[in-house]
């Protein structure tokens, strides 16, 4: 009898610590922090997806390229809205704890270049919205605080026949 009570009291004691200190699920739901939507395959994703400062491109080859992203790389030279990437992305199984984007850079201007470094610069983002308009997003800083940075597919470049084109504008910082 004394087992059953120990273990009961266990119980309670662990779940109250979780409900307490929420760390019952990776975070709490932040606005625009959506699941990854059901059935979300390789091919719902390729397209090219941008916010104010970052383009980001996924070719239905794998690979991407990117301008501005990411932004946050210390030791990185240059301005971060020109910096430029390239490598080999991925959509990780469901049940995957990496990220559900996942990226290998072979390139980052001003940063990394795998030819003289050797190995990639790996790196990563979550997956929301809908399987027909799915948008791409990160945490800035604490997960807690709700802060997201959010990337859009442009309506013009969607779907598996997406090709990637290189825009004749720059971006510049205002």
């Amino acid at each position: 009898m004394n087992r059953r009570l120990f273990g009961l009291a266990c119980t309670l004691v662990l779940a109250a610590s979780v409900s307490t200190t929420g760390c019952s699920s990776r975070y709490s739901p932040c606005p625009g922090a959506d699941q990854r939507p059901e059935g979300l395959n390789t091919q719902d994703l390729v397209g090219t997806y941008e916010d104010s400062a970052a383009r980001l491109t996924l070719r239905n080859d794998g690979t991407f390229t990117t301008v501005g992203w990411p932004a946050d790389l210390e030791g990185a030279s240059g301005n971060p809205r020109d910096r430029t990437g390239s490598g080999t992305w991925k959509l990780t199984p469901d049940h995957d704890a990496d990220w559900p984007v996942s990226f290998s850079f072979h390139k980052i201007s001003g940063y990394w270049d795998s030819d003289v470094n050797g190995g990639y610069y790996g790196s990563g983002l979550y997956v929301g919205g809908g399987r027909e308009n799915p948008h791409l997003y990160e945490y800035v800083g604490d997960p807690d605080s709700c802060d997201l940075n959010t990337l859009t597919r442009n309506s013009r470049d969607v779907g598996p026949a997406a090709s990637f084109t290189w825009p004749a504008r720059r971006l510049h910082v205002n």
